[in-house]
């Protein structure tokens, strides 16, 4: 069988495997042509001359506090300064996020309101890419250079497990299920 016919192949019985599923299928496929660099960088961020994580505010819009003087992320206001992601890190959130399984598509998505409350963020000096996480919708957002490039839904324990070790002393983090 040549290389093409089992790639082939290997869609179709990935495809047909996960046809039965009645409200939710793997998806990783992206319908913005614009996620191709986020994507390649966020799956191997060895490449990445930056790996940054931060905290960011995940209150309804009515609710969050104004705050003077404060700095934002895609409109959304940062509750802590950026950390390092260290190498252990950075190599077991590429493998959650070039993991198709991770990704999910819904039939009719949830009525929930995008509410981030973790965005890491990635650079290699051509391209900087920010991945805003909701964990209230799981839904995660990718922007390249400032603009929303890629969005969907997400499965991952693995992801929140991750979170947590990066932010140990956060009461609100931690209690993510």
């Amino acid at each position: 069988m040549k290389a093409s016919g089992r790639v082939s192949f290997l869609a179709l019985t990935f495809l047909f495997a996960f046809s039965s599923c009645k409200n939710v299928k793997p998806s990783m496929q992206w319908t913005n042509e614009k996620i191709g660099p986020a994507f390649t960088l966020a799956s191997d961020l060895n490449k990445a001359t930056s790996c940054e994580v931060l905290r960011v505010d995940d209150a309804y819009p009515n609710k969050r506090e104004a705050k003077k003087n404060s700095e934002d992320l895609h409109g959304y206001a940062l509750l802590s300064k950026a950390v390092a992601v260290r190498a252990k890190s950075r190599r077991t959130l590429s493998a959650i996020l070039s993991n198709p399984k991770t990704y999910i598509q819904y039939e009719e998505p949830p009525d929930c309101s995008f509410r981030p409350g973790i965005a890491f963020r990635f650079a290699d000096g051509r391209i900087q890419v920010d991945l805003l996480i909701c964990f209230s919708c799981s839904e995660l957002r990718y922007y390249l250079n400032d603009e929303i490039v890629g969005t969907s839904f997400f499965r991952s324990s693995e992801l929140g497990s991750l979170v947590k070790e990066l932010f140990p002393d956060d009461k609100k983090i931690q209690s993510l299920k």
